[in-house]
């Protein structure tokens, strides 16, 4: 399954942390769409190895610079029973370093839980609730900390102006080929710009908090005795940012009827009940300290997280697929259309979703 890495590079790493290649047993771990993830098993350890995707992170050492300061407050938090999860660190090397650089590669290696497991769907509103928790209860536990120190991973990551312009850009540089292809959605993106002048106002009175930026529920870890949610795990691209990108992000991964890859849009739907569930929860994990305007902003959120992804999705697509791993020619073209259409169908359900949003706000308060 390490075929793809040459041997002498992973016995080079695996040095670095004082282990051989021989007493390392390696097996690819998830299924992330940008860094490259091990399991490494030996007979006394075991852990995750991670090789950091620098297209993406070109300030690999400042994303694991800022998994410590996470991980360190988080274990304080936790230490003093504020924080009800388990926090996930980065061992050290043989050189007391939170990553080592291999033939111009950054690896780092990362603590691991045992017995749990990860979801890649919702299937029960008492599991939505679970994941509102858990991801509320780690922005909470991070409230006082300084969002200011950390690095900024990737600028304007969630800002949506910027990702209009990026996809402009794409636009002029692309192939007739592509453009015609995406030219129905490009359309389609440049129609809404009423809801993405609304984005622009608000974020003007949004208060800056750490968020994690891929509030997906296989970036949650699942207990194998209690079946609930254990830890927050891949911390890379937690920065500043608003509540809205974090609430958004969860309800757009957790609550539509087909994966964001498909094709069958005819079959795309909203299960109401686990967004309700989850909208519950992640309010509630605030205990009651949620500024109004950070409530009023997370109804936008539902609706700006596909989008944005479908922006995201249709540029990569127009600059050939250089961020996201693709399986075929049109997969990111397939992801922008999904996406889009859920944002198409929040839309068409947003006196609901206010309903359900600005009900839970008033009963938590």
């Amino acid at each position: 399954m390490t075929q793809n890495l040459p041997h002498n590079i992973l016995a080079l790493v695996l040095a670095q942390f004082g282990y051989t290649r021989e007493e390392c047993n390696i097996s690819l771990l998830g299924n992330g769409l940008i860094n490259h993830t091990y399991l490494v098993q030996t007979q006394h350890k075991t852990f995750v190895l991670q090789c950091l995707n620098q297209q993406v992170f070109t300030g690999p050492e400042q994303v694991t610079d800022n998994v410590d300061l996470i991980s360190e407050h988080l274990l304080t938090q936790s230490s003093n029973k504020n924080y009800a999860l388990m926090p996930i660190w980065q061992l050290r090397s043989q050189n007391n370093k939170n990553h080592v650089k291999i033939q111009g590669q950054y690896w780092r290696a990362l603590h691991y839980i045992e017995d749990c497991y990860t979801l890649e769907s919702i299937t029960t509103s008492e599991q939505a609730s679970f994941v509102g928790n858990a991801f509320a209860q780690f922005t909470n536990a991070l409230g006082n900390f300084n969002s200011q120190k950390l690095a900024d991973i990737i600028p304007q990551f969630h800002d949506l102006s910027t990702r209009i312009t990026q996809l402009n850009q794409a636009v002029k540089k692309t192939s007739n080929t592509l453009l015609l292809q995406a030219h129905s959605n490009i359309n389609f993106i440049k129609s809404q710009k009423n809801f993405i002048d609304e984005i622009t106002a608000i974020t003007k009175n949004l208060p800056l908090r750490v968020t994690h930026n891929d509030t997906k529920i296989n970036n949650l870890l699942f207990s194998n005795k209690t079946n609930r949610p254990i830890a927050v795990v891949d911390l890379d691209t937690c920065m500043a940012g608003y509540l809205m990108h974090d609430f958004g992000d969860m309800v757009r991964s957790c609550c539509a009827s087909i994966a964001e890859d498909s094709a069958e849009l005819d079959k795309m739907s909203i299960n109401i009940d686990i967004l309700t569930a989850l909208t519950k929860a992640y309010i509630a994990g605030f205990n009651g300290t949620l500024a109004k305007v950070e409530i009023n902003s997370l109804l936008l959120g539902i609706k700006l997280m596909p989008l944005m992804l479908g922006i995201r999705f249709l540029t990569d697509f127009l600059n050939g697929d250089n961020y996201f791993k693709t399986r075929y020619a049109t997969h990111n073209l397939v992801r922008a259309e999904n996406q889009l259409h859920l944002y198409k169908l929040f839309c068409q359900q947003e006196s609901l979703l206010a309903d359900i949003v600005l009900s839970t706000s008033r009963t938590t308060a």
